[in-house]
């Protein structure tokens, strides 16, 4: 079963009959987390400090220290943990049997569009972070090339069953250039804050340009 949007601060609970109770540790660690996610709401991972951190959190420094390097390493946790719950509610961004390459592509962006909105402080973040923190840089490649070889996959599969029709034969070159497009355009949305009717244009456009370039299809029909 995918897990609810919004609910990462729960990952580590134990399941239900599972009687082993959260370590000390474990709850300090994710109260750290927690935190993080809390002030970025309101301001830029670049204005943070460990300290300050730290004392939302109700931890020493030292404390801080002992669970991540810099203030950075929680936010590449909780990067971590919303690519996690994005790829699992897209079910892997593999279609499936039945659903048509219109429908195929409305369910994956839906479901994007939810974990940037309901993580918009996070996502944001881990986005301006990328020049100062090799870790974050190297998840956002390497999750961005993850997906982008999911999606290739399955334009290939399409082509083969006569489905699809990419407008280049370099069709790895082809989605990871639309990958980047349409992960750009999230950032722009959830950092201007933008109206739902210019997202729903936004949306508009991404879809006739994935369908067109990609499958060969002005609809998803």
């Amino acid at each position: 079963m995918s897990k609810s949007p919004g609910r990462l601060q729960e990952q580590a609970e134990p399941v239900l009959g599972d009687r082993r109770s959260l370590s000390k540790g474990e709850r300090q660690r994710r109260v750290i987390l927690n935190t993080v996610a809390k002030l970025l709401e309101t301001r830029p991972i670049g204005e943070l400090t460990v300290n300050e951190i730290a004392s939302a959190a109700g931890v020493l420094r030292s404390g801080f220290y002992f669970y991540f390097d810099s203030k950075f390493a929680p936010l590449a946790v909780l990067a971590s943990e919303i690519w996690s719950e994005l790829i699992e509610r897209a079910e892997s961004f593999v279609r499936n049997d039945g659903e048509t390459v219109g429908d195929y592509f409305d369910r994956v962006y839906a479901v994007t569009a939810e974990e940037w909105r309901t993580h918009s402080a996070v996502l944001i973040a881990s986005v301006h972070a990328i020049p100062q923190d090799e870790q974050l840089a190297t998840m956002w490649r390497t999750r961005n090339e993850h997906v982008a070889d999911i999606l290739t996959k399955q334009i290939l599969r399409d082509r083969g069953q006569g489905l699809a029709s990419p407008v280049s034969p370099d069709v790895p070159g082809l989605v990871s250039t639309l990958l980047e497009m349409t992960m750009h355009i999230f950032y722009r949305d959830r950092l201007d804050k933008s109206a739902p009717e210019q997202a729903e244009r936004s949306y508009a456009a991404l879809r006739a340009i994935w369908l067109a370039a990609a499958w060969g299809q002005s609809t998803g029909d």
